[in-house]
């Protein structure tokens, strides 16, 4: 009698079962959590750290007005001004002011911060003047009237187009030419000091370098290590010969003081420091008034003096 023999399907694995095959894989598993926890802890970390360096820099670095916000006509101010059109060197259209005066001593190429345009500070401009000087302001690339977007490099490029500008088209001679720098004008303004002859530099109420005011606004965070935009002027002054003011109020909350010392501190010879007592960020010719002025003129004086020996 033969037996007729049946295959027996495989019964599905129960819970139990499971589990004793995921308990056999533990060892594995925990290997691979040890090393890739810590991957995930890094990359959130570096991740916050690259959202707080987005936020500096977009805060601390480029803040642009755009035409037309901001008074364009000068006239309410009493000034006559020539509008003028001129390419930086990779060819982005950039827009400034020529003011004229019939007994200049000086020219002024003034380089404004990291806020706002030329059409923001019209009410400087007459004060100025006063002091016998023609005057040439501009926006960066990506403020005012000016096309583009603004970068480090960008901004270096455009102060000396404006130089350029300046010494070509006005026919203004080196040693008759003083670069003013305001905050961040002050660093570009130094940069361009660094790539053409001029006769003098004013660096008011500037800083060392983008890293130093990243650690003053985010002590206990290192977002200094990835600030893109560097401006390096602490490196700068101390390969400046020409004559050097360095501008900076007692109570600035914007850059501190300090730095402002320590950048003066790191310039090379010849150079002078004026600070201005009760003076902010924005408002030291109102607390400096006469002898903020003076001292401007008088060192305007000396720059060209000292060019012409």
């Amino acid at each position: 009698m033969s037996v007729e023999s049946s295959s027996v399907e495989p019964s599905p694995p129960t819970a139990l079962g499971s589990l004793s095959q995921m308990a056999g894989r533990l060892p594995e598993s925990r290997t691979v959590l040890r090393y890739t926890l810590p991957s995930l802890a890094l990359a959130g970390t570096v991740g916050m750290l690259e959202v707080l360096r987005s936020r500096f820099q977009h805060s601390h670095t480029f803040f642009p007005s755009k035409y037309p916000t901001g008074i364009w006509d000068p006239s309410i101010f009493g000034l006559t001004v020539e509008d003028v059109w001129f390419d930086s060197e990779d060819g982005t259209a950039l827009h400034g002011w020529w003011m004229s005066h019939p007994r200049a001593k000086a020219t002024v190429v003034f380089c404004h911060g990291n806020s706002g345009s030329i059409g923001d500070l019209v009410g400087l401009y007459p004060k100025l003047l006063r002091l016998k000087i023609n005057l040439f302001v501009f926006d960066y690339r990506g403020y005012g009237r000016s096309a583009g977007q603004p970068s480090e490099a960008g901004l270096f490029s455009d102060v000396r187009a404006a130089l350029d500008y300046v010494n070509g088209d006005q026919k203004i001679d080196w040693r008759n030419m003083i670069l003013f720098g305001h905050s961040l004008g002050g660093a570009v303004a130094t940069d361009g000091a660094l790539h053409r002859p001029v006769a003098g530099l004013v660096v008011q109420a500037s800083f060392t370098q983008t890293k130093d005011m990243a650690r003053v606004v985010y002590p206990n965070l290192p977002v200094h290590v990835f600030t893109r935009n560097q401006f390096r002027s602490v490196e700068k002054v101390v390969q400046l010969t020409m004559p050097k003011l360095f501008i900076h109020g007692t109570e600035d909350g914007t850059i501190p003081f300090e730095i402002g010392e320590r950048l003066y501190a790191a310039a090379a010879e010849p150079k002078t420091w004026y600070e201005v007592p009760r003076a902010g960020h924005n408002d030291l010719e109102r607390h400096g008034q006469v002898c903020y002025f003076r001292r401007l003129r008088r060192f305007f004086k000396d720059c060209v003096e000292t060019a012409d020996q």
